[in-house]
């Protein structure tokens, strides 16, 4: 199994090499091999088997990765859990894939009671049960693991707003990694910080250097400042975030303070990179970049734009390329029926090859939905130039992206709606500086209802980076005949 394959190279090529970091401690690949072996063993010896499903509640930190290999070599999938959702919202999640385990940390285990009763297992990162777990189990066989077995469940949203299992495997993280490394040619050198949380599809990018021998660097959560001192504390050499991470750096205090001589490439990804956020960046860290357009459903990562193909600041007009897809993978422009577009034509782009994800996880429907002729639709429009490269000039769907994570206006008007006071609502998103877009709400309501009450409402159904950040009260939402919110009428 490529997992197990990827630290039994690193442990024999680079023992001694720092495998990842973040603020508490370090391990090397040796240990980290050595830790999950014994991780494996233990989580054994406390029932999980093959085929199970674990979650995984937790802020960035060594014991993630750790966990996540663990249980792969055990034939177990893992299934990262984004700390920020609210109860209910990780309740649904852990029902649906129907997890027996969850491992995370302990005031996150604590905030979330009640869970479903196929969860028999809980575990916490910084607890001595966690530590202690393998040191004494027996020297038990795990069972062999093929590349083609389910790994992992990763949590993305559909059209709906309701989150979807992407299920998985080692081939498709295999078949991302090794295209990409083609493309970026990595060094033997490599430290990456890892701005983006392990909880969704993004990880990838950090499996895919570490199967290079790259260290990675982790944060409990992003901050310019925890950033900034990351870099400069562990020398790095490239960074992964997205670009408002890279605008909230850039206007930190403490990046005229720190050193940033050690970093030769920013990978950026999950939104467009402003120009001006560009600029500055060009002119201030002088480093290369290079672009990551990437989907859960297809593997992740898999069209790049390299620091030798990124246009002078000056030179760009629109938006920047995605660039190339990567070896292994292909991509094209389509129309409604699926027809390839001849090159500079705008279509929906969609994707096929060995990464792709083996379905939802429990939704056959929502599968075949996705799925078109073999290609997976990305629900993304965009082009082919004539040199290979692919642009993308929109979204297909009403998503909001706010700084880089995926919000659905159609979950944000369900929970409005279960407001008694509340008789419509519809949400689209608005330009924001800070953060891209954020949400906006229309709102029919009964008289006399505020604002900070329907905030507060929401604020225990989402997590925070769902919520809307203004309210608008509004006569009525406009709807088409079939019932269908105008949405354009709003956003004009």
């Amino acid at each position: 199994m490529w997992l197990t394959q990827l630290l039994e190279r690193n442990r024999q090529c680079f023992p001694d090499r720092t495998a990842l970091a973040d603020e508490e401690r370090a391990v090397t690949w040796a240990q980290f091999h050595d830790r999950t072996l014994e991780l494996a063993r233990g989580l054994a010896d406390l029932g999980i088997r093959r085929g199970d499903r674990v979650a995984v509640l937790s802020k960035d930190r060594v014991e993630v990765l750790e966990s996540y290999f663990a249980l792969a070599r055990l034939g177990a999938l893992f299934v990262p859990l984004n700390h920020s959702l609210a109860v209910p919202e990780v309740a649904d999640i852990m029902e649906r894939v129907g997890a027996v385990a969850v491992l995370g940390e302990s005031d996150l285990l604590d905030r979330h009671t009640g869970l479903p009763a196929s969860v028999r297992i809980r575990v916490a990162f910084d607890k001595p049960a966690f530590e202690a777990l393998g040191t004494v189990a027996p020297e038990v066989d795990l069972p062999a693991v093929a590349d083609t077995d389910p790994v992992a469940v990763l949590h993305t949203s559909a059209t709906t707003g309701r989150a979807k299992g992407v299920t998985v495997d080692s081939a498709s993280f295999r078949a991302i990694a090794l295209g990409w490394l083609v493309m970026a040619r990595p060094t033997d050198d490599i430290v990456m910080v890892n701005c983006c949380p392990l909880y969704h599809g993004s990880m990838v990018v950090s499996l895919t250097y570490m199967a290079a021998g790259a260290t990675v660097v982790l944060m409990p959560g992003f901050t310019p400042q925890r950033a900034l001192a990351a870099v400069e504390r562990h020398r790095a050499t490239h960074m992964w975030l997205v670009p408002q991470m890279l605008r909230f750096m850039l206007q930190s205090k403490g990046s005229h303070g720190t050193d940033l001589s050690s970093l030769r490439e920013i990978l950026y990804g999950a939104a467009p990179m402003p120009l001006d956020v560009y600029a500055e960046a060009v002119r201030r860290l002088g480093c290369g970049f290079r672009q990551v357009y990437g989907m859960t459903e297809v593997g992740g990562p898999f069209v790049t734009l390299g620091p030798d193909e990124h246009p002078a600041p000056g030179d760009v007009t629109a938006r920047i390329p995605c660039g190339r897809v990567v070896p292994g993978m292909s991509a094209r422009a389509v129309d409604g029926t699926g027809r390839e577009l001849p090159r500079g034509e705008i279509g929906e782009v969609v994707v096929r090859g060995p990464g792709l994800m083996q379905g939802y996880w429990n939704d056959p429907e929502a599968t075949e939905e996705v799925f078109l002729d073999g290609w997976v639709r990305t629900g993304d429009l965009g082009f082919v130039d004539e040199e290979g490269r692919i642009h993308l000039v929109d979204r297909s769907k009403d998503l909001i992206i706010r700084a880089g994570q995926n919000v659905y206006p159609s979950e944000i008007e369900r929970a409005l709606m279960t407001h008694p006071a509340v008789r419509d609502a519809a949400v689209v998103g608005t330009p924001d500086e800070d953060y891209g877009e954020v949400p906006l709400a229309y709102v029919v309501a009964e008289e006399g209802t505020g604002a900070a009450e329907l905030l507060g409402h929401v604020a225990g159904l989402l997590a925070p980076y769902k919520r809307p950040r203004r309210i608008e009260f509004i006569e009525q939402v406009p709807r088409n005949p079939a019932g269908k919110i105008v949405k354009k009428l709003l956003r004009a």
